[in-house]
């Protein structure tokens, strides 16, 4: 069996890897995946880099532990060579030190947990769901706004209904669900966007029921929304575009080695310090952006080619393409490549549903 699965997979040419059987982890790397994940979860607010330290840490340990028991093919190398390549341009660009281990480390995020899926399977979730559940029912809360009530915490919401979208244990569509809501009522227009896109991976549109039922459900959610959420419905960019208009400014006159390399790690935040309305702002709020500016025309040519090598590998498996689109769409108004445990989480996810898919491929 095992042997027939991986050579599906290696035929096919579009995997990260050939897949086998689902691993069983012991009790034992349970227990100590939760309480590394809940510690990095709650070492979040304290801010610094020990929270994805601990996170990324954890697991390229655990992926070192299984990752021999898998077949890589050339998707993994093709991979692998660009990830080391834009590592390299970061490495050797302008910026602090810290800064680019800060922002090589958030690159690593997504791609490991893609990985991490792909080669340990459904019991990688085991080591993050119950840590997560026991996060977001301690620290969630509705925060006052003028816009009204939000909850917060809305893209670790987004990662376990990522999680919950592969999982096949009982209860876990009710945990789906629960985690939808969450992200409906945090009023965060683009998580709400990415959930639906996920949301687009999971539905057998080949039913006639699922059209039925899914156009009463989705009537009423959008008309529950437009009563009771209006902020989603609002169309102003909280001032995104006059900071992106003048990035871009900046941008073109910058440098010809600038334009090629970038300004270095970190440029974006020290440039944006300036700001009066930096404390309120953070950030660009578009990560597709913030690569090109911090890393140049190389840095964006490696992300665009890292990007098309994880969607051609997972192609074969609808949810995990939706799942990888939802980050992606994530990054054009957020800072999703700073939110460590909601890429590790979608990772995992895409690469849970890859992993079936080559089984089933």
């Amino acid at each position: 069996m095992r042997e027939s699965v991986s050579t599906a997979a290696m035929e096919g040419g579009q995997r990260l890897g050939a897949a086998g059987q689902g691993l069983s982890l012991p009790i034992w790397l349970v227990l100590l995946g939760n309480l590394a994940m809940g510690a990095s979860l709650w070492l979040i607010a304290a801010g610094g880099m020990a929270a994805k330290l601990i996170l990324l840490g954890f697991w390229i340990a655990v992926l070192c532990c299984f990752v021999y028991r898998s077949r890589l093919g050339s998707g993994f190398l093709a991979g692998a060579l660009i990830l080391a390549a834009m590592i390299g341009v970061i490495a050797t660009g302008n910026g602090a030190n810290l800064e680019k281990l800060r922002l090589i480390g958030n690159i690593l995020m997504l791609p490991a947990g893609l990985l991490i899926g792909f080669v340990i399977g459904r019991d990688s979730l085991r080591l993050i769901i119950p840590a997560l559940m026991l996060y977001l029912l301690l620290s969630s809360s509705f925060q006052v706004t003028h816009e009204g009530l939000r909850l917060n915490q809305p893209f670790l919401f987004l990662g376990l209904f990522a999680l919950c979208s592969v999982a096949r244990w009982r209860g876990h569509g009710v945990l789906a669900a629960a985690s939808g809501v969450a992200i409906l009522l945090s009023q965060t227009r683009i998580a709400v966007l990415a959930m639906l896109v996920n949301l687009i991976g999971m539905i057998r549109f080949s039913r006639a029921m699922t059209w039925l039922v899914g156009t009463v459900v989705l009537a009423g959610a959008g008309w529950a929304a437009a009563l009771y959420l209006p902020r989603l419905f609002l169309t102003h960019g909280s001032g995104r575009l006059a900071f992106w208009q003048d990035f871009w400014v900046l941008w073109q006159g910058g440098a010809n080695g600038q334009r090629w390399i970038g300004f270095g790690a970190g440029a974006v935040e020290e440039i944006l310090s300036g700001y009066q309305s930096f404390a309120s702002f953070g950030a660009l709020h578009n990560d597709h952006f913030r690569i090109l500016f911090e890393t140049g025309f190389l840095g964006a040519g490696l992300w665009l080619a890292g990007w098309g090598v994880m969607l051609w590998g997972v192609r074969h498996a609808r949810l995990a393409v939706c799942i990888l689109l939802s980050v992606m769409l994530t990054m054009v108004t957020d800072n999703a490549l700073n939110y460590g445990h909601y890429l590790i989480c979608c990772g995992i996810a895409a690469g849970i549903a890859a992993r079936e898919g080559a089984k089933h491929g």
